[in-house]
């Protein structure tokens, strides 16, 4: 924050316990299903990749590269200075809507973009939410099965939802 000082409020925000919870979320549900990428692990409007990276590190082989997308250049420049020492970390300015995904793709912030272009028999690991309230929120849902259908989803490993305060978060864990 230090050396981002206009960025402090954001960078904070992003270790925020909702972020947290709903990040942990879906490690705890990974776990349970034991999907392994292949070679590459897509993270889809990543932010800073603060908190789930290195979750994400503790159940997939280091051999798995990991790739953090993200549209924001200060953000992506950010999370190059957290995972420095990582070379299978890599983060780019991508704009996720123009990319092909494949093998695995985790988009925990779907509601901030239109679904995602994704090749048959990639793995899939999705939240948004029902949260209107914000302009940047682009893509809600009001459940899981709507999410599911926007992704023409073949296979369901996990669905679930957590109600907040203002807001219900949905979670899809699943197979194009």
């Amino acid at each position: 924050m230090r050396k981002h000082p206009d960025r402090a409020a954001d960078i904070a925000q992003s270790f925020d316990h909702k972020q947290v919870e709903c990040k942990s979320w879906l490690i705890n549900e990974l776990k349970k299903i034991n999907i392994k990428p292949n070679v590459f692990l897509y993270i889809a409007g990543a932010w800073y990749g603060n908190i789930l990276v290195p979750l994400l590190r503790q159940i997939y082989s280091k051999k798995i590269c990991i790739k953090m997308h993200d549209i924001d250049y200060k953000s992506v420049d950010i999370a190059k200075r957290f995972f420095k020492y990582d070379n299978l970390i890599k983060s780019d300015v991508v704009n996720s809507e123009d990319f092909l995904y494949n093998d695995f793709l985790i988009n925990t912030s779907c509601e901030h973009m239109k679904p995602l272009r994704i090749e048959q028999n990639t793995y899939v690991a999705f939240q948004s939410n029902n949260y209107r309230q914000i302009e940047e929120h682009i893509n809600c849902v009001d459940s899981c099965e709507e999410l599911i259908s926007q992704y023409n989803l073949k296979e369901i490993y996990f669905q679930g939802a957590k109600q907040f305060e203002k807001y219900k978060r949905f979670m899809i864990i699943g197979k194009t």
